[in-house]
């Protein structure tokens, strides 16, 4: 109970400000993903520590912040923003390092594909979703549809946490996410579904239904899936949660993890819409 009443009071506390920044778009959106890119960033390179390994988090942090700025201003040069953090944290392996230098440069990059390239995707959504989707009739339609998108998330996330806690009987992964389960999997895929269909159809008249249908299957399934793979990393690293930064929730790798991964996957969704296939 205390865990839930920790989680119910950052959640009071910090989501009417990411949505207002989601709806808001523009330096506001950037505002946000810099923000998630930074901390996430920042803790999966640190949770590798414990184990002998050192990524260079002060040269990824700042090439992708500048990548995801240049990315926002100049988008018709997609490839330079892509590629060039990557090339720019190669010569942080010149320093001395702690550790073994081109293992830190390995899990560098892993971070650097991981976070700031899939978070890259949810800017370029957002900013050309009336592109991918012009038959949506609603202003600020690229907000409204993250808006549903990260609702439907957190719906996922709550339908499984009481699923597994009320209905829970069969591990879903325990050498992963001991507390997982099957039942919670099920519920969380059912409630994110349910979410982004009710939720899309509202918010976004004129988007087919079945793309919404599509969009929430893919919410409830990749995104339950980027919470375990995330988790991967905990255990391999030999940590609980990514940091302390949110009671109840842990870091912000933990809270936004299955934002990240599934943005490019919902970006890809969107994309194929121009096509009018749904």
């Amino acid at each position: 109970m205390n865990d839930l009443l920790k989680r119910v009071g950052v959640a009071i506390l910090g989501i009417p400000l990411i949505l207002f920044l989601i709806y808001k778009g523009g330096v506001f959106f950037l505002v946000f993903i810099l923000f998630v890119n930074a901390l996430a960033l920042w803790e999966f390179y640190t949770i590798h520590h414990g184990k002998g390994i050192f990524p260079f988090r002060k040269s990824a942090l700042a090439a992708s912040s500048l990548a995801l700025c240049g990315f926002f201003a100049f988008p018709n040069l997609a490839e330079v923003w892509l590629i060039l953090p990557l090339f720019l944290i190669f010569p942080a392996q010149l320093r001395t390092p702690r550790g073994s230098g081109s293992l830190n440069l390995v899990y560098t990059i892993a971070g650097m594909v991981y976070i700031p390239l899939f978070l890259a995707l949810l800017l370029h959504l957002r900013l050309n979703f009336d592109v991918f989707l012009p038959q949506v009739d609603a202003p600020t339609a690229g907000g409204l549809f993250v808006i549903t998108m990260i609702i439907s998330l957190w719906l996922c996330d709550t339908g499984a946490y009481f699923g597994g806690k009320t209905l829970g009987r069969h591990k879903l992964a325990p050498n992963v996410s001991p507390n997982k389960t099957i039942e919670g999997t099920v519920t969380g895929f059912l409630a994110a579904v349910a979410g982004f269909w009710l939720l899309g159809s509202w918010l976004l008249p004129g988007v087919p239904q079945s793309f919404t249908l599509w969009a929430g299957v893919l919410v409830g399934s990749v995104g339950q899936i980027g919470d375990l793979i995330e988790s991967r990393f905990k255990r391999d690293a030999g940590v609980k949660d990514t940091s302390a930064l949110l009671p109840g929730h842990g870091g912000i790798l933990d809270r936004f993890d299955s934002l990240i991964f599934i943005s490019p996957v919902i970006w890809g969704l969107c994309y194929l819409a121009q096509w009018q296939i749904f």
